[in-house]
């Protein structure tokens, strides 16, 4: 066997990186986890487009709609942390404290860590 045979059967492989916060994460790790995939078919399919393999689970219903919601508190926090600048600094963090306790509530209620 000649080098040039190695070559042709090696795939020729492109990596990216990419950084997530630690919500993001923790968000990203929970869709993997429901869509039963690893994270890197996760990302493909997500950045591509493309439907997940066969072979994959299927999140349920109220997996899916649970995902939602934490994607929805990832929105709200990020406003919140932009009207802190501009509102009570005190209000803020005390909304902010009780957001983040309902968090917790939801990633307990999946079973996952926050």
């Amino acid at each position: 066997m000649t080098d040039d045979d190695d070559t042709k059967r090696r795939k020729r492989i492109v990596r990216h990186t990419a950084c997530f916060d630690t919500f993001e994460n923790a968000l990203l790790l929970m869709n993997v986890d429901v869509a039963g995939v690893s994270i890197s078919s996760f990302l493909k399919s997500s950045a591509l487009r493309t439907p997940l393999t066969r072979a994959t689970r299927r999140p349920t219903v109220n997996q899916q709609m649970v995902s939602q919601v934490i994607a929805a508190m990832g929105e709200a926090a990020t406003a919140f942390r932009l009207a802190a600048e501009l509102a009570d600094r005190e209000l803020a963090e005390a909304t902010m404290r009780e957001f983040n306790e309902r968090r917790i509530v939801v990633f307990q209620t999946m079973g996952r860590e926050p």
